[in-house]
């Protein structure tokens, strides 16, 4: 026994240190600069590229070999390694009578016209446009082993949890079975059957929603881990990529090898790399496409072709990132990756397999196995909100189910990363770490059994002054049926307690329903317009908060149903009845009757449609995967004169919101709202445009935080309006690229808005004006100057147009950050 040990031990150990692993790079003799995807012909029949940095590795396992280097437009090079050789750089001739009849010729780049060909062939060899339907299943295994350190991911909320398993989990491993099928009238749907996640006790559904990988490079843009990058054979390619035909590669389908790089890198984000297109369709057969900076991302495509189809199918998806030269930051995972100096440690799996060259580590893996292809799949998809769905026993799959669908194999070190991720995970308290960013993202920070709300720690009016309180809502540790809420805050200035308590009963949590008591009692601002849906619950700053003057007090006792009808539609019915007395000395004239107090019972409808989002369906409810326009938002509220109610009124709200996203970063935001009310209106509730000027006379007395949708040249209490329009534009130019760290952003502005007031007789002791000529307002705002702070100016013209400079301009900062 010990002897057969030994034997395995041996030739082991022989393979593993009988082959030499050489290092190199190819380069321009003359100009320096690298030869990208250069081949290099060895002498015993295999055949490799080098990177987009001109840098290759050989494994020679011979003493010596001889081998052959070419790359289009240069002399062919022959050179002989040996277990010698440490290092090898090889500079190439350019061949310049190739070069002028290849790239420098009078007509045409042939490199260009062949692509041309490509994208007018594009749709005969895309499966989503040639095939009426098809179907196949998908084994996706990805692993991160982060063993090093100086590389950090700066991502925003939605990517919380892949930016926790980086810079702290520094490992993560799963495995994922997926149905897919398309239909041409319904389109792609995934439903994942089966998902394994190393060292956690549930899967983390935020990181399944990152991978979602591309199928197609025939898009205008290709998506890679929530990041977009101009598509090599979209309608634009030629003006954002330069071509060049490397070869053409013989074998039973003959393709070209055409290289493409991006000409406005700066501008647009593009990808390097090369396409295999069939000589006769044009097809894609296989791709491969790098990034090199902070990190060196990797990604190859390889297709199968189906002859009775004359079809090229997605067959493999292979991702690998490491840890790149250092430089300029890659977008990934929906944020930036950078580094400093990147410094590779001695990991867990270094000492189990005897690694000595760390660099060769590859620290993410994603591979993608397509299986059972059907082309001819005719039956209609089921049509679903959700571009992915889990299925509810898809965790808690056996070892024969992961036996029979493993199409890659789960090696060696596979299972060593698998018990390094259960350590790390475990010893780190990365579950406790995502937990805690999940919960900021959406404004609260889980204490135990408490989730407590951040938005009632403190906040300033000129009203209250300084108003500090504390609030939040019990969670899943108390139970997951229900939760208990409440807060109370207490205002400096008025010195008075505000207070809330209500409980919210889990009838489905998958489609988010759920059952709503509660009470409070509070202020509120004169003619403001809250939708149920469709709101940020939290935010770091609310811009007009601070220097809103005109508020009334209410006691109101409510119950309600939220309900998600589709992933995409949102929808939340309320009841309630309100006890109501002012604060400023205002009276409400109705039927020669006047109220300064009064009660209201109110029936509320909201709903937030986004039918261009796209989301991840699972058994705990709905993850966005992607937040696409335009959405809207929409709600009707009726109060009645019976059970108890002084008065009857009807008010209607809606808002569209819309916004044009660039790959050069560029983007263009569109927010068109509605309001109209009838019946007995008292003036708090009616509507304002969402003033955000203060009324103070020197321009620097009103500089404060300027808002997203509010008017800013606009004094609070100026205007109000039973019935009002507005648009608000906003353009953002490129960042401007001044430094690394220094990256301001440029944006114009236009807003506007048209209303109309009915019966302003009946509204005692306050005097405003209405806007029945319409306001204007233009200004710019340079953003992002300093640690998310910036700048923003705004001039009123129009209609309303005051008679002094002073009067109509406003000058703020503006304060971008994300949690």
């Amino acid at each position: 026994m010990r002897y057969s040990f030994f034997l395995v031990f041996f030739f082991c150990g022989f393979c593993l240190f009988g082959q030499k692993v050489i290092p190199g790079r190819v380069i321009n003799k003359e100009t320096r600069e690298p030869l990208a995807y250069a081949k290099i012909q060895i002498e015993e029949g295999s055949q490799i590229l080098t990177n987009i940095d001109g840098s290759f590795e050989i494994n020679l396992s011979q003493k010596s070999e001889n081998i052959s280097i070419s790359y289009v437009g240069f002399e062919t090079i022959n050179i002989e390694i040996s277990t010698a050789t440490q290092y090898l750089q090889v500079g190439m001739t350019p061949k310049y009578e190739q070069l002028e009849t290849v790239m420098i010729s009078d007509g045409p780049n042939p490199a260009e016209a062949l692509i041309k060909k490509a994208i007018a062939r594009r749709d005969a060899n895309d499966p989503e446009k040639l095939l009426e339907g098809y179907k196949y299943t998908s084994y996706t295994k990805f692993i991160i082993d982060n063993e090093f350190n100086g590389i950090s991911l700066q991502a925003d909320s939605t990517s919380a949890a892949m930016q926790t398993i980086i810079n702290e989990g520094r490992a993560y491993l799963s495995e994922k079975v997926s149905e897919h099928s398309f239909s041409s009238n319904n389109g792609h749907r995934e439903d994942v059957i089966g998902i394994k996640t190393a060292g956690f006790e549930k899967p983390v559904y935020n990181v399944l929603a990152m991978e979602v990988n591309p199928l197609s490079l025939y898009k205008k843009d290709y998506e890679l881990y929530k990041t977009k990058y101009a598509g090599p054979l979209a309608n634009n390619a030629l003006q954002n990529y330069d071509y060049k035909i490397l070869d053409t590669i013989a074998s039973e389908r003959p393709s070209y090898m055409v290289y493409f790089k991006p000409k406005r890198e700066r501008i647009v984000a593009g990808l390097e790399g090369i396409l295999y297109l069939d000589t006769e369709s044009l097809a894609i057969q296989q791709a491969k496409a790098q990034l090199l900076g902070a990190i060196k991302l990797e990604v190859t495509h390889i297709y199968q072709y189906y002859p009775e189809k004359d079809l090229w199918f997605p067959l493999e998806q292979i991702t690998r990132i490491r840890p790149g030269s250092g430089g300029k930051e890659i977008s990934v995972f929906g944020g930036t990756i950078s580094v400093g100096s990147v410094q590779k440690g001695k990991g867990l799996l270094n000492t189990i397999f005897g690694s000595k060259k760390t660099g060769n580590d590859v620290y993410l893996n994603s591979t993608s196995k397509n299986y059972n292809v059907d082309l001819d799949f005719n039956p209609e998809v089921k049509k679903s909100d959700a571009d992915i769905n889990v299925v509810s026993t898809a965790s808690y799959r056996d070892s024969v189910f992961w036996k029979q669908n493993r199409k890659i194999d789960f090696s060696a070190r596979d299972e060593g990363t698998k018990q390094k991720v259960d350590s790390l995970i475990k010893m780190g308290g990365v579950e406790r770490k995502i937990e805690v960013k999940k919960a900021m993202a959406s404004g609260s920070y889980p204490l135990g059994f408490w989730d407590l709300d951040l938005s009632k720690i403190f906040k300033f009016n000129n009203y209250e002054g300084i108003r500090l309180g504390f609030g939040g809502r019990t969670n899943d540790r108390v139970s997951d049926k229900f939760n208990i809420n409440g807060y109370t805050t207490y205002g400096f200035k008025d010195e008075v307690f505000k207070y809330g308590i209500g409980t919210q009963l889990y009838l489905n949590k998958k489609n988010g329903t759920k059952l709503n008591f509660n009470f409070s009692r509070d202020i509120r601002e004169v003619a403001s317009f809250d939708y149920l849906k469709g709101q940020n619950t939290f935010s770091i700053l609310e811009p007009r908060f601070v220097n809103i003057n005109f508020f009334y007090n209410y006691r109101r006792y409510s119950a309600g149903l939220e309900h998600r009808i589709t992933p995409k539609f949102d929808t939340q019915l309320r009841i309630s009845r309100e006890d109501i007395w002012q604060i400023r000395d205002y009276t409400y004239l109705e039927n020669s009757e006047e109220f300064r107090d009064y009660d209201l019972t109110t029936a509320s409808f909201s709903f937030l449609w986004r039918p261009f989002s796209r989301f991840l369906n699972t058994p705990d409810g709905n993850i966005i995967l992607e937040k696409d326009f335009p959405q809207f938002t929409g709600q009707l509220e009726q109060s009645f004169s019976a059970f108890g109610g002084d008065f009857n009124f009807t008010r209607l709200g809606l808002k569209a919101e819309h916004e044009i996203r660039r790959l050069d970063k560029s983007r263009t935001e569109f927010i068109l709202e509605g309001n109209y009310a009838f019946g007995d209106l008292p003036l708090t509730h009616v509507f304002h445009a969402n003033p955000n000027n203060p009324n103070r006379e020197s321009i620097f007395r009103r500089f404060s935080v300027a808002g997203r949708n509010s008017f800013e040249t606009m004094y609070f209490n100026e205007f109000y309006s039973t019935s009002q329009a507005m648009l608000h534009v906003r353009h953002q130019l490129r960042p401007l690229l001044i430094s690394k760290n220094f990256q301001p952003e440029l944006v114009f502005i236009s807003r506007y808005a048209i209303g109309d007031f009915e019966d302003p007789e009946k509204h005692q002791n306050v005097s405003f004006n209405t806007l029945e000529h319409g306001y204007s307002e233009a200004g710019l705002e340079l953003n992002k100057i300093f640690a998310g702070f910036g700048l923003s100016a705004a001039y009123r013209y129009g209609a309303y147009h005051l008679s002094s400079f002073k009067e109509n301009f406003s000058f703020k900062f503006t304060l971008l950050l994300q949690l």
